[in-house]
Formats: C-alpha cells, sequence, structure tokens
C-alpha cells in the first residue's frame, strides 16, 4: 500500500521529470527537417548564407532560415517542395560536374560566382530543364528574406537577430508596440 505522502511525492517526481523531456536530444548533431534530406539542408543552407552573410550578426544559416523554409513547405505550401527539390538537385549536379564538390564544399568565392551566374541565367540550361534557374534563385532569394526578417514564431529569425540588427523593438503584443 502506498499512503498519500508517498504517492505525493512519486506525482511530483514524475511531473518534474516530464518537464525536463524537452531538453534531453534524440540525437546530437545535424538538425532533422522534414522536407529536406541534411544533404539538401547543407546545400540550401550554404545557398541562404550567401544571400545574408554572417558578419557581427547572424547569417541566414545561422538565424534559422533553412529550418523556416522547412516548416513554410511542410505546413503552408507543400506544392513548392518539388521545386526547391528540382533546383537543390539541378544545382548540386552542376556543382559536381564543374568542381567535383557539393555546392556546400565550395569555396565562398565559388559560391558567389555560381549564384551570380544563376541569377543571370547562365549556367548551363542542361542542369535546369526541370525548373528554370532564375526561378528557383528568385524562390529562394524571397523565403530567405521572409525567413530572416520575419517573426521568430514561424522559425527563422533565432533569437530577434533582424531585428537587433536593425534596433528594432521586439514585438510586445502579437506584432504590435504601441507607442504615445
Amino acid at each position: 500500500m502506498v499512503n498519500r505522502r508517498a504517492f505525493i511525492k512519486r506525482c511530483f517526481a514524475l511531473y518534474g521529470s516530464l518537464l525536463l523531456m524537452p531538453a534531453c536530444k534524440k540525437e546530437m548533431g545535424r538538425q532533422q527537417y522534414r522536407c529536406f534530406s541534411i544533404d539538401e539542408s547543407e546545400c540550401l543552407g550554404a545557398i541562404c548564407e550567401q544571400f545574408i552573410p554572417t558578419d557581427e550578426y547572424l547569417g541566414a544559416k545561422e538565424a534559422g532560415v533553412v529550418n523556416f523554409i522547412d516548416k513554410l513547405l511542410y505546413q503552408r505550401f507543400p506544392e513548392l517542395e518539388p521545386d526547391y527539390k528540382k533546383g537543390i538537385q539541378a544545382l548540386e549536379k552542376y556543382s559536381m560536374d564543374v568542381f567535383q564538390k557539393t555546392f556546400a564544399n565550395l569555396s565562398w568565392e565559388q559560391q558567389y560566382t555560381v549564384l551570380q551566374q544563376m541569377e543571370r541565367k547562365e549556367l548551363p540550361e542542361t542542369y535546369w530543364e526541370e525548373i528554370p534557374q532564375k526561378n528557383f534563385f528568385d524562390m529562394v532569394l524571397r523565403n530567405t528574406m521572409q525567413g530572416y526578417y520575419g517573426s521568430p514564431r514561424h522559425g527563422g529569425n533565432r533569437d530577434y537577430v533582424s531585428f537587433r540588427m536593425m534596433r528594432l523593438d521586439y514585438p510586445l503584443l502579437v506584432g504590435q508596440n504601441r507607442y504615445e
């Protein structure tokens, strides 16, 4: 028989252990995504980091923009997932054929040059039969900006990095600050 005091102690111990569960990680290492494989997320992270690089503030990759895009595709726009996958595959194939490296493993300058060529539609069209390179470039750029400058509740802008960078107040009430 368990007395009342022992029962209450066990309940509090169980409740305390449940509070600590979110701190436990299933797997140490790289983050898992719902829409992207690890390799795809690294390529996408390298593209995003080229758009908003790290300086005294976090860049797009560290600010969680890949997480934002993954969440966006999973929850709101699943119809864009095939376009992302086709674009990443085309970019990776081009990088492997030309540089014998994945896009994420290219030097900063090589990545920059490839993205400039993509923006100007100068990469060979044989890699971009599934999705136009300019469309892919514009889509990733748009979603990178949304993830970096949007509210952290949507999965990007970790620690309000863009708000701090622009010296904005953190929104106190669901997107509103009241000024007198």
